[in-house]
């Protein structure tokens, strides 16, 4: 006699979560961080700026005409070429850059951090941090995780795609 068991369709999903936490590694999770900080929230963010503001509100004359012609999904998609996919390339193809390409995804956080906040307070029309002191904490960052990063790859064990994730 067979047993019937009472599985919900939460089970799968339960399933598929724990079967994705198992294949992420830390590399991961920052490309998913660079991904809704500085592409999502600071192109959504400047999107509604230039909207509300006008378009000479944006301080990037690249940004500026992306979103003219394209919009909010082709600056969206131009983050992404621009800046993730040769990231993610570069992780794949360059050996022991593991600790370096995480310090500038981390950089990178960071910048989409700050200029997301620098958007919502211009369209408050509240003081915020202007694009170049944006830029200088962004290279100040980016120059001393990418020097930590280089010091690591270089001095610690690579880390194997088996070394984690899990099976």
């Amino acid at each position: 006699m067979s047993e019937n068991r009472n599985e919900s369709e939460f089970d799968y999903l339960i399933l598929l979560f724990r079967y994705i936490l198992r294949r992420l590694n830390f590399q991961h999770l920052l490309f998913f961080s660079v991904f809704v900080t500085f592409d999502i929230g600071d192109a959504v963010t400047a999107a509604m700026m230039m909207e509300l503001n006008g378009i000479n509100s944006e301080y990037n004359i690249i940004v500026k005409n992306i979103f003219v012609n394209y919009g909010l999904a082709g600056l969206i998609a131009a983050k992404l070429l621009f800046i993730i996919v040769p990231l993610i390339i570069a992780s794949m193809v360059v050996e022991r850059s593991y600790w370096l390409i995480n310090g500038v995804l981390v950089a990178l956080v960071i910048a989409g951090l700050m200029a997301t906040q620098a958007n919502l307070q211009r369209m408050e029309g509240l003081p915020h941090m202007g694009p170049m002191e944006i830029n200088l904490i962004y290279l100040n960052f980016l120059i001393i995780l990418g020097i930590a990063g280089t010091i690591l790859d270089h001095y610690s064990p690579y880390p194997t795609k088996e070394r984690f994730t899990t099976r």
